[in-house]
């Protein structure tokens, strides 16, 4: 009768298994494109000893740095980019857990009192059970585990692209920041000497005094302009120290960089490759593409509960010595060998977790279609900014700046000879300024949705050339 149970047992494990296999090669089919689990174990290894590395060295900013500095030592210092890391790392972890079997059950009986028995009195006993998920039960949940693992790679692929774009924009807005302020400083200067040629008309009696004391209005205006500007320093200032993970009064000095001679030229031009990029390539995309596979795992999951799990034992019971000398089994220890299921009965809890199940996968592809539409709406919006720049900066540096200029001149001319009035000459000062705010502008503006669009398409040239070794 034993062999027979042995047979039974050996069967239905055998069964469990072949299933089971099947299960594993659909998942592991799904997943070649991507990659598995051992590919992004081997990732994690080799970017936590980068990071362990490098964060244990503080970064050093000076006004030779450039932007490769200053998104360097974001990449190693940003407090949400580590977060994000390890909570990458601990679902990765969790996906070894959840891809095991319960642990098994042991047992240990003494009687208080010998049980009498042909073979001899019944002394203790000891068991062992272990119980086995039927068919691909448990590849199912390592899937989903992994799956989610990769939702939390995708959400720190995600963030190192925001951080890259983040710093790229704050530093631009910084240089930018910097250029304002030297221009209007310059433009404060050429009101002064227009104040100083005026002081002199108006002491020889050829100019009006209502004319300086325009001049006086336009550098006072000049003047809290230039409040502003250097006020708003201290604020960008504590932006870019919170995205390099710095003290908030830690002073930053001007950067180096200009905004001059930027090589402004669309090079996205084709909308339709940069969408079949957006697709292929953005983390947001992507982290939504895993939780649907997740959400498809749990419905076959929620599915595999109809079918009852098995539970295999064996017990030994020791005996004490012979009672019975004509029995050829006096004496011996007595071995039992166990087989149970359970029986999921209660269809209605399993129905419902079934249709749960499904209506998150519903949710979970409704999300991700609304995203994919969102995310092209911005594509488009960001490709149309970075044309936009492209022509006005074009606009500004080669037709309207050299036109102020050549005004400006004609006009300080016009006005030492007495032809022109006082106040040509101060809207063509305030012109030349206005122009050349806006030309800087629309280059920072380029450099900064550039950057935006490389982040949106999930673009990781960077990340391929090795930030992570881009040690000073």
């Amino acid at each position: 009768m034993t062999n027979q149970y042995l047979r039974i047992i050996t069967m239905i494990l055998l069964y469990a298994l072949t299933a089971a296999g099947s299960g594993y090669a659909e998942i592991k089919s799904e997943r070649t494109r991507r990659g598995d689990l051992k590919d992004r174990r081997i990732e994690l290894d080799n970017l936590d000893a980068q990071y362990r590395q490098q964060r244990s060295s503080d970064g050093y900013i000076s006004a030779a740095s450039d932007v490769d500095d200053y998104v360097w030592m974001g990449l190693t210092h940003n407090a949400g980019l580590k977060g994000e890391f390890y909570k990458w790392k601990s679902s990765v972890h969790h996906v070894a857990e959840v891809f095991a079997l319960p642990d098994p059950q042991l047992s240990f009986s003494d009687y208080l009192e010998s049980v009498e028995t042909r073979v001899g009195p019944q002394n203790n006993a000891f068991s062992i059970q272990q119980r086995f998920s039927m068919f691909d039960k448990l590849w199912i949940q390592k899937s989903i585990a992994f799956r989610d693992s990769e939702v939390a790679y995708y959400s720190f692929e995600k963030k190192r692209l925001e951080l890259v774009f983040q710093i790229t924009d704050a530093y631009y807005e910084y240089v930018y920041l910097r250029k304002a302020i030297l221009l209007t400083q310059e433009n404060m200067k050429l009101l002064s000497n227009f104040e100083s040629v005026a002081q002199k008309r108006y002491a020889s009696g050829l100019q009006k005094n209502q004319d300086l004391l325009k001049i006086q209005v336009e550098l006072g205006k000049l003047e809290n302009e230039l409040f502003s500007l250097e006020d708003l320093r201290t604020s960008l200032v504590a932006r870019l120290n919170a995205l390099l993970n710095r003290p908030p009064s830690t002073k930053l000095p001007w950067p180096d960089a200009t905004l001059d001679d930027v090589d402004m030229k669309d090079e996205f031009q084709d909308m339709d490759q940069l969408r079949e990029s957006l697709m292929a390539t953005n983390p947001q995309l992507l982290s939504m593409d895993e939780q649907i596979a997740k959400s498809t795992d749990a419905v076959k999951l929620s599915k595999r509960q109809y079918i009852p799990d098995v539970t295999v034992g064996f017990t030994r019971i020791n005996t004490g010595d012979a009672i019975n000398s004509s029995s050829t089994d006096s004496g011996k220890d007595a071995e039992v060998i166990m087989f149970s299921v359970n029986v999921p009965i209660w269809f209605k809890r399993i129905k419902a977790g079934v249709e749960q199940a499904e209506a998150t996968l519903i949710a979970a592809e409704s999300t991700r279609l609304d995203q994919e539409n969102q995310l092209l709406s911005k594509l488009a919006l960001v490709k149309y900014k970075i044309r936009d720049a492209v022509r006005q900066s074009k606009l500004y540096k080669d037709a309207l700046i050299p036109k102020a200029v050549q005004t400006l001149n004609a006009t300080k001319s016009g006005y030492e000879s007495g032809n022109v009035d006082f106040l040509s000459l101060i809207d063509s000062q305030r012109m030349l300024l206005s122009f050349q705010l806006a030309y800087y502008r629309q280059v920072a503006n380029y450099i900064q949705r550039t950057a935006e669009l490389n982040a949106l398409i999930g673009d990781m040239t960077y990340f391929q050339k090795g930030e992570m070794d881009h040690v000073r």
